[in-house]
């Protein structure tokens, strides 16, 4: 017997492993493989995130995210926590945004947790080799 109503997201993290992560969307199980730098939102498709080589990326990559309109961000740093300066902590901040650095793999378990809550949460993950 079902007790609980599945709600939120409609794409989920479906796995990961180094350099990669498996996300699918709802009963068809339509999966992308993404293996750079992704934006990853419960209800649209994954997104490139543009970052260039720099790790962490810079504040302008982050500034991006707003145009989202996220009420929290995940930054998933990579396989290592690399938290990306005072700069992007206020920039969220000062919007009343949240703001969470973890590693990738985290960011992707906690992205599937708060995205079924129907948080409106984005994900902002390295992945490859920005984030090895």
């Amino acid at each position: 017997m079902k007790i609980h109503i599945e709600r939120g997201a409609t794409y989920r993290v479906q796995g990961y492993a180094a350099g990669s992560v498996t996300v699918t969307r709802g009963e068809a199980q339509a999966q992308h493989i993404l293996t750079s730098a992704s934006l990853l939102q419960p209800e649209a498709p994954p997104l490139a995130w543009p970052v260039g080589d720099q790790t962490p990326p810079p504040l302008a990559a982050f500034e991006a995210l707003l145009e989202h309109g996220p009420e929290l961000v995940l930054y998933g740093s990579g396989a290592r926590l690399r938290f990306p300066g005072a700069q992007v902590m206020r920039l969220f901040h000062a919007r009343g945004i949240g703001f969470e650095t973890m590693d990738t793999f985290a960011a992707c378990r906690t992205y599937n947790v708060l995205s079924m809550e129907g948080r409106r949460v984005l994900a902002a993950l390295l992945i490859g080799p920005l984030g090895g």
